[in-house]
């Protein structure tokens, strides 16, 4: 391990200086949990490093964000260039802050040796830390289905209308899902096209009224119930072409579209954790009220955690309180 971790210790955090040979605490992810750990971390002087695949996390799949607090009204991207405005003015003030962002990389393990934690990223760099702070949140689920895999490599199979919605102007398209959530993806492709099928294997839709309402209403969208998808059918170029789905007891037939979106729920994105702090059945981490989890000096905050409530406001203060439970942990330490 000592060779991989020298590796990384060669690496940059602005123009080439070397990482530090051991950080206070790594962010594991930046979403409203992440970014908010990090200012509140950078803040008590720590020596932090956050890791991430993209800054923002589930932030930028949310067209509509209308409950944070003194903004009445924002989408997620919106939303998330606020959080990541400050965590850059943290980031690059280096008289009075120690922060190192590092985007476009996935851990894939945490190991704890003693008192410290080394995290291995896809790049094969290895960094180590005194405490962890994951906020990984969640990622969507997948339905496991022939041509899912080959569809949701840029060839009309997608998850996040916020972004994906207006490449599909005038295509017929169809939703799998039947929440919140697929409303929501439905109401975003109406503003491009009036051809949109929403595909439920229960016998309603389930969720907010005023989402129920607005999909009745339009002329654009209709329902499917009570059906299942069984395939994703691909075109001789490999492009969505359509779905084999299944109805009742009766026989499988097909269904024409142009593209589709899967919102089907989502899952914890913990799966490289396994052995290192204990998780519940859903693969979410146990924390208790201050954030702590079964493994000493490792926090968890946000979607990933096992908290009740899911959302941006409940994660940012989740982010704050993992960082200050870190803090205290370090003082503790000393």
């Amino acid at each position: 391990m000592s060779k991989d971790w020298q590796r990384a210790s060669e690496s940059s955090h602005k123009e080439n200086p070397k990482y530090p040979d051991i950080f206070d605490a790594i962010i594991i992810g930046a979403g409203p949990a992440g970014m908010t750990a990090a200012i509140y971390g950078a803040r008590r002087k720590m020596k932090i490093l956050m890791i991430c695949g993209e800054i923002g996390g589930q932030m930028n799949w949310c067209s509509d964000i209308s409950n944070w607090t003194g903004v009445a009204q924002s989408t997620g991207p919106a939303l998330r260039d606020q959080f990541f405005k400050h965590v850059h003015e943290v980031d690059v003030d280096n008289e009075h802050f120690d922060l190192w962002l590092r985007e476009k990389r996935k851990v894939v393990n945490v190991t704890k040796v003693k008192d410290v934690f080394y995290v291995a990223t896809n790049n094969e760099s290895v960094f180590r830390a005194k405490t962890i702070i994951c906020t990984v949140g969640k990622r969507p689920r997948v339905l496991n289905i022939p041509g899912e895999d080959i569809a949701m490599q840029g060839n009309g199979l997608s998850f996040s209308a916020t972004q994906d919605a207006p490449l599909y102007k005038g295509k017929k398209m169809a939703i799998i899902g039947g929440g919140n959530s697929a409303m929501d993806v439905a109401l975003q492709l109406d503003k491009y096209t009036d051809d949109i099928t929403i595909m439920t294997n229960l016998d309603h839709l389930i969720g907010e009224a005023t989402l129920m309402e607005k999909v009745e209403a339009s002329p654009h969208i209709s329902v499917k119930y009570e059906v299942a998808a069984k395939e994703i059918l691909l075109n001789k170029n490999q492009k969505v072409r359509g779905i084999r789905l299944s109805e009742g007891g009766g026989e499988d037939y097909d269904f024409d579209c142009d593209g589709i979106f899967e919102e089907v729920g989502q899952v914890p994105a913990t799966d490289f954790l396994q052995g290192a702090v204990e998780l519940n059945e859903r693969g979410e981490i146990i924390t208790d009220r201050v954030m702590k989890t079964s493994t000493a000096g490792f926090f968890a905050a946000g979607d990933c955690n096992d908290g009740y409530h899911k959302q941006v406001i409940v994660a940012a203060g989740e982010g704050a309180v993992a960082a200050l439970q870190a803090h205290e942990f370090l003082l503790k330490q000393k």
